[in-house]
């Protein structure tokens, strides 16, 4: 899990699957809270990504510090 939240901390977007697994969801769920808007992502080709700003919102964790 550690892993995964650097993942957060540190890129620009993360798979719909990475995302579910910091919010305690499956991947169906995160999928479809993809679909339904209620996570907030966006698609690039075949291939739903998930903005890190949002996820660490929802998770209540800072903004990365501008260097």
């Amino acid at each position: 899990m550690s892993d995964d939240i650097l993942e957060v901390l540190t890129k620009p977007a993360v798979s719909v699957v990475l995302a579910g697994r910091v919010l305690g969801v499956g991947r169906r769920a995160a999928y479809q809270a993809a679909k339904d808007g209620s996570l907030p992502a966006f698609r690039v080709g075949t291939q739903y990504r998930v903005p890190t700003a949002k996820l660490r919102e929802m998770l209540g964790l800072p903004a990365p510090i501008a260097a």
